[in-house]
């Protein structure tokens, strides 16, 4: 378990990209938190170029648990976090981006929870940035499991969702756990990094809890892809960070579902193309995605040994758990159908490092 000495409770991890208009409420909020002397914040700034960098650099130097850490480079969401994470000294880590701010409790509220149970990974509720819920096609507290494609579904805000199979955005998790498991997979850059790594806590037999009573409040999610609008950097990346995730933690016959998962891209790939009148994002969404992981079949290889030494359940017991009836693009595909699609950009390179990180 935890180590038995660590000079704080809980290390924010807050990766900073560009998050100037959200920074003034997200430290206010933070200082209010009921046990804030007892949590450091590292702030890792991943270049951003819209001067937040500096306000964060000038508002933790007054700050005796504060750190501000610049990347001197993109690195990605997960690169990022995996960054700050090895300066961290805290019993829990908590990753997040600074679009956000909190309930006076909310970190509280989830140490009250990690130090009561035995699960060792714990999702806060989110909720919207002025106090509202979220959509219902959102993972605001996580997903429940997973379609016969791979794909995450959303959580029903009716049903209570206590042991989710992935935290929604923004894991609160103990430490050694963390790097047990070799934290974030900094080649995903950006999107499905939690799921990946929510996969790999079940395989390593913990569990994950939903904690109500700690509210995030975040400005960002819950309202991405809502008018239509899609690119093809973020198709690229969705596509293929889902089927890393199912490559590198399937070792039985959930391998099957990286084929149908390729049938799905497919199709949505195609049918996207036709309805926007642009035939390069076939490319971008199915062919570049699927290239890539040729490309990083032996760092998959690799990743799968890693996993295959602390495995301690079996695909059988995930798909048992978790695999359910349900489509986990409905939403993504009702929304294309409702507004008419605009596709934007183009998808970069693989192995770029200069676009946005941002979640």
């Amino acid at each position: 378990m935890s180590e038995p000495h660590t000079p704080y409770l809980v290390s924010l991890v807050v990766i900073n990209y560009n998050c100037k208009p959200w920074l003034d409420r997200f430290f206010s909020s933070l200082r209010a938190q009921t046990i804030f002397d007892q949590c450091e914040t590292i702030v890792v700034d991943n270049s951003s170029n819209d001067g937040s960098a500096a306000i964060c650099e000038r508002e933790l130097k007054g700050w005796r648990n504060g750190h501000f850490l610049p990347t001197g480079g993109n690195y990605g969401y997960g690169g990022g976090c995996n960054f700050g994470a090895r300066a961290a000294l805290g019993k829990y880590l908590f990753f997040l981006n600074p679009d956000v701010w909190f309930e006076s409790d909310c970190l509280e509220a989830l140490v009250r929870q990690a130090e009561s149970s035995s699960a060792r990974v714990f999702a806060a509720a989110e909720l919207g940035y002025d106090g509202g819920t979220f959509a219902p096609e959102t993972h605001d507290q996580g997903c429940p499991g997973f379609d016969i494609f791979g794909c995450p579904l959303p959580h029903v805000p009716k049903d209570k969702l206590e042991h989710p199979f992935a935290v929604g955005s923004f894991f609160f998790v103990d430490r050694e756990l963390f790097h047990k498991l070799g934290g974030f997979d900094e080649e995903f850059f950006v999107y499905g990094e939690e799921l990946d790594l929510s996969w790999r806590v079940h395989i390593a037999g913990e569990s994950m809890e939903v904690v109500r009573a700690a509210a995030v409040h975040h400005a960002l999610a819950g309202s991405t892809d809502n008018t239509g609008r899609t690119t093809e950097f973020r198709r690229f990346y969705a596509n293929r960070n889902q089927l890393m995730t199912i490559l590198k933690n399937a070792h039985g016959p959930l391998l099957l579902l990286a084929f149908s998962h390729l049938v799905l891209i497919g199709a949505e790939s195609i049918a996207g193309a036709v309805l926007a009148r642009k035939p390069s994002f076939i490319v971008a969404s199915l062919f570049k995605p699927l290239a890539d992981c040729w490309r990083l079949r032996s760092y998959i290889m690799v990743q799968r040994q890693v996993i295959r030494r602390y495995r301690q359940r079996s695909d059988w017991w995930v798909a048992r758990h978790f695999l359910r009836l349900g489509f986990g693009h409905w939403e993504y595909i009702k929304r294309f159908l409702k507004w008419k699609i605009t596709i934007e950009g183009s998808a970069l390179p693989p192995g770029s490092r200069r676009s946005s990180a941002g979640k």
